[in-house]
């Protein structure tokens, strides 16, 4: 019987990805570690863990590091940290955690996720900015060879792409998160 197990896997969404992997979990694989592509499990008793995506507003590795020994002294344990996804189980006997009943939390969480994204879509408008803008002109100004050729295509084609990738994957999720954010927003009020 294996005891590990490498999954593919891409979300955008950080609901159906926790989602995702707690349903792993309830087949008896225990995520332990991602680099936001390839999802490693071991296994586990079925059920065994409730797992959160958390979100890491801190610059400082000092700032992280309090907040993974806060809430570990909480009961949670740190599972790993993908750039600023945090992923937290514990024992599912434990019971579920904060977020799930809390519409506070679940604001906050939210929050961090959108500004997650808002972050990605802000760099990625700016790197295509900067393919359009300088580097597809470059290349039509060099003189006529296979590299300005290139350039100009390159450019041109990551301009679009990222265009594309923004329009049909940030913007939707940005926008299914602000909705998220104004439902938490009138259950507070």
């Amino acid at each position: 019987m294996r005891t590990s197990k490498i999954v593919i896997n891409w979300f955008v969404d950080f609901d159906k990805e926790q989602k995702w992997i707690n349903e792993m979990c309830k087949k008896g694989w225990a995520f332990w570690d991602t680099n936001g592509v390839v999802y490693r499990f071991k296994r586990c008793e079925p059920e065994e863990f409730i797992y959160q995506i958390d979100f890491d507003e801190q610059k400082s590795q000092q700032s992280v590091g309090d907040y993974v020994t806060f809430r570990s002294s909480c009961g949670d344990k740190f599972v790993h940290q993908w750039k600023q996804k945090i992923y937290w189980k514990r024992d599912a006997a434990a019971g579920p955690f904060e977020v799930e009943s809390n519409v506070a939390a679940q604001l906050r969480l939210t929050r961090k996720a959108f500004n997650y994204h808002l972050n990605s879509f802000i760099g990625l408008t700016i790197i295509a900015a900067v393919a359009f803008l300088v580097l597809a002109p470059l290349g039509r100004h060099l003189p006529e060879s296979t590299f300005s050729q290139w350039l100009t295509e390159f450019s041109t084609g990551l301009t679009f792409g990222i265009l594309l990738a923004e329009v049909v994957i940030l913007l939707p999720t940005l926008r299914r998160l602000h909705k998220k954010i104004d439902r938490l927003i009138d259950q507070i009020f």
